[in-house]
């Protein structure tokens, strides 16, 4: 029985680009970088309410999840996937913030959103090319 060889091809410059840049926008503006403000603003008086505390806890569980999954994203289809799921969470994180909470932040954040949705959506596409 003769086995056949499946070439897999290397992806193109663009896409590893838009990989590591989606990476760099997951784990740093989205991850991190939300993370310290979550944190800021929690332990500063800011979280009154019951609201406020399930507002916090969300922050902070998809901030962390984001940090924590960027270091994955660009070798793992699976962790692309879930990077999907939490580019949601993360949509409508914003949307509470800017509607809920009159925050103009929420705006800025949803545009990290979009463009990291639109760079994981090419290094996503280009890999599933690749196979």
């Amino acid at each position: 029985m003769e086995s056949q060889d499946v070439a897999l091809s290397a992806p193109s410059p663009f896409a590893r680009v838009a990989g590591r840049a989606a990476q760099f926008l997951l784990g740093v503006p989205l991850g991190l970088f939300q993370l310290a403000a979550v944190l800021g603003f929690t332990f500063t008086g800011a979280v009154v309410t019951p609201r406020d505390w399930l507002v916090a806890v969300w922050g902070i569980a998809m901030s962390t999840s984001c940090a924590l999954l960027a270091l994955r994203v660009h070798r793992s289809a699976s962790a692309r996937r879930t990077a999907f799921a939490l580019l949601a969470a993360q949509g409508l994180f914003s949307s509470v913030k800017f509607f809920a909470y009159h925050e103009s932040a929420g705006l800025v954040f949803a545009v990290i959103v979009a463009v990291t949705l639109a760079t994981l959506v090419a290094y996503h596409r280009a890999m599933s090319a690749t196979v």
